[in-house]
């Protein structure tokens, strides 16, 4: 029994030592040497562009000329210099232009011991002109967009995705990997399980979907239909919006102005909070069962037995339908 314990605590140390690089939660900073070896300039003429890889790092810049150029690196990390190097060059990286299509897989080896915890990945940065459409598929690999006005679409199990100044219609899966979006001009389609998204800007129609994600948006032009099961949902615009929101426990909060024609808000245990900014055109339809309503004085006379509300302000270009089961209803007017 005791050579059977040694073997187990053995086994454990040797585990902690190469997988975690800590003991007991201490890091012993074990992959001491990095390496980084770079990949030579590459040009293309292509009207797509497709990469797949696994924990790698891919970067798109958008670029006014008409090539894609390719740049990156590899990094590896070992316990001394020449393991690090040895696990960079073990990435391989096929890359292979067919007809107007130009395909990037990056492949990596088995698990090495010499890695000690730091899986070794290539950086991929990618210039993208305008008309050439994209498709990156990671697994825990991060991809980042700055300035692109090309459409395409981002797709990683827990990698996170990042986008600043894009102009092109983006769709985004991920698992449980976060989306955030800055100053992005275009439509956008979100699926994920967990992850959250956040999105600002000018941003055109989008339609989401997620478990458990949240989901903020702020600067909407364009029609909005989120579905989440019990994520929250925050929508913020000063421009006329349609909506089509339903989640079953997330919380809903709205703020804008509303377009015309019908729309609705849905949540069983959810509550719902609207601030309507002026001018108010617009037709209440107000119900929950076990929740409550919270509306304005000068509507309040207005709710049925604190549980329903139909009144109509301005001419009624719009039709707002808001349900609840058992969450409760806020109203807001902004002043005029």
């Amino acid at each position: 029994l005791g050579m059977v314990l040694i073997l187990g605590g053995l086994g454990w140390l040797l585990f902690e030592l190469l997988i975690r690089g800590t003991i007991a939660g201490i890091d012993l900073n074990l992959a001491r040497s990095d390496s980084v070896q770079r990949i030579a300039e590459q040009r293309f003429i292509v009207k797509r562009v497709e990469v797949v890889g696994v924990n790698d790092q891919v970067v798109l810049i958008g670029t006014t000329d008409d090539e894609v150029v390719l740049r990156g690196e590899r990094r590896g990390f070992g316990w001394a210099a020449n393991a690090a190097a040895d696990a960079a060059t073990k990435i391989e990286l096929q890359i292979e232009q067919r007809g107007d299509t130009l395909y990037i897989n990056v492949k990596h080896p088995q698990w090495a011991p010499w890695s000690f915890g730091r899986n070794p990945y290539a950086y991929l940065e990618l210039a993208l002109p305008s008309d050439v459409t994209f498709e990156v598929s990671l697994v825990s690999g991060d991809a980042t967009l700055r300035q692109v006005a090309a459409r395409g679409t981002i797709t990683t199990i827990n990698g996170e995705v990042r986008a600043e100044g894009t102009t092109g219609q983006l769709t985004l899966n991920t698992t449980s990997g976060d989306v955030t979006l800055s100053d992005h001009r275009s439509e956008i389609n979100f699926l994920t399980v967990s992850g959250d998204l956040s999105a600002s800007g000018l941003l055109g129609a989008v339609i989401a979907q997620t478990t458990s994600g949240d989901v903020k948006l702020s600067g909407v032009r364009g029609p909005v239909q989120v579905t989440t099961v019990s994520g929250d949902v925050d929508i913020a615009s000063d421009e006329a919006v349609r909506l089509a929101i339903d989640t079953t426990g997330g919380d809903i909060t709205f703020s804008g102005r509303l377009a015309a024609g019908e729309q609705h808000v849905s949540t069983i245990s959810g509550d719902v909070q609207l601030t309507l900014l002026p001018p108010f055109d617009v037709q209440l339809n107000f119900r929950t069962i076990g929740g409550k309503i919270d509306a304005p004085a000068g509507l309040a006379a207005q709710v049925s037995n604190a549980r329903s509300l139909q009144t109509m302000l301005g001419d009624g270009r719009s039709l707002l339908n808001v349900e609840a089961t058992s969450g409760n209803i806020t109203l807001r007017l902004a002043e005029q």
